[in-house]
């Protein structure tokens, strides 16, 4: 495993396993079996677009099911179900490794001369494709591209892609994978079976952090899979930092019977300085997203409420999202950002 280790891998949370080094699939039982039943019975469309929300398991779904196919290229000797334990470790292997000559796994690159991965998935990755489908498959096997994800395509890719989606080489299976479906080329959608993926259930993601190695493991692990919206990789997140100690202030200081006194924003600027600090991006953005959940669980959670009350509720949502777009888009001061939610917030809580 140490060429995985060399090798700079786009998304990877640190310390954690790459979706390919997984030998399971947990939570998507039947989309599984919907791929497996498929191959069995000789009906393996060519194009599947695993649709959910990001950190739900699409990656490790598509990746899983290409170490099946490889392992049994002949449908109707297939198992019917997947079972991880039973592929070869040298298989195994190859596809964690990224050395399979017949997977193609396709993500934004990294940038040597700048260290750091490129904004989009473009044109020239796409264009990887040519070459491994002008390859003979091993034994006459499938070949396998992951599109990882199309939502980080720019328009020329999603082009490409459409191209090969309309004239697919032989034996050959493309997995999309996309966060939000809704936003790709309609032409794109309609060439591929959408294979959607449920976030995933506390218990499930409980299961799966029982099983990673993190600092302080168990250590407000059922907040983090309850707040993890689904999201197996959010729920990673808040146990590696301190963003669930920061969103317990947030939640406390919400808690109170007028909040935005004198005295809360001593908190207020103490939270704000430790989300802005340099090289916390990562925890600022997720900070953000649970408060974005906190706002519109205010009118989810309350249906009985005045509408007058729940549409202060929705209008700060957006104007939140808007504004943190905006300072990201111009590289405005963080802590600003923050100061300005909380304001907003107090005032929406006390009217």
């Amino acid at each position: 495993m140490v060429e995985d280790e060399e090798r700079p891998v786009f998304d990877r949370l640190d310390g954690i396993a790459i979706p390919a080094a997984s030998r399971s699939v947990v939570g998507h039982d039947g989309a599984m079996s919907q791929l497996t039943s498929a191959h069995r019975a000789g009906r393996l469309h060519h194009a599947w677009m695993i649709s959910g929300p990001r950190g739900v398991g699409k990656s490790t779904l598509a990746l899983n099911f290409a170490k099946h196919l490889f392992a049994h290229p002949a449908g109707a000797h297939a198992p019917e179900a997947f079972d991880g334990g039973s592929i070869s470790d040298a298989l195994h292997g190859s596809v964690s490794q990224g050395s399979h000559n017949q997977l193609l796994h396709l993500t934004r690159p990294w940038d040597p001369k700048g260290e750091r991965f490129k904004t989009q998935l473009s044109v020239d990755e796409i264009r990887r494709t040519v070459p491994f489908y002008g390859m003979t498959a091993g034994g006459g096997g499938y070949r396998v591209t992951i599109i990882d994800a199309a939502d980080d395509m720019n328009t020329s890719a999603a082009n490409a892609v459409l191209k090969m989606l309309e004239e697919p080489p032989a034996k050959s299976i493309f997995f999309v994978l996309a966060h939000a479906p809704g936003s790709l080329l309609p032409t794109i959608r309609s060439r591929c079976r959408v294979l959607p993926l449920d976030p995933l259930s506390p218990e499930n993601i409980s299961s799966i952090l029982n099983t990673v190695s993190l600092d302080g493991a168990g250590e407000g692990s059922g907040d983090a899979a309850r707040l993890a919206q689904g999201s197996v990789r959010r729920a990673i997140q808040l146990q590696q930092g301190d963003v669930l100690k920061f969103y317990s202030q947030f939640e406390s200081l919400m808690k109170q019977p007028k909040p935005g006194e004198a005295r809360d924003w001593v908190a207020v600027h103490m939270l704000a300085d430790n989300l802005s600090k340099r090289g916390g991006e990562a925890a600022y953005d997720l900070f953000i997203e649970l408060v974005l959940d906190w706002i519109a669980s205010r009118v989810r959670e309350n249906p009985n409420v005045p509408v007058a009350w729940m549409a202060r509720w929705a209008d700060l949502h957006t104007k939140v999202r808007d504004a943190v777009r905006l300072a990201g888009a111009y590289n405005l001061d963080k802590k600003q950002v923050l100061l300005n939610l909380f304001s907003d917030l107090f005032s929406v809580a006390r009217s």
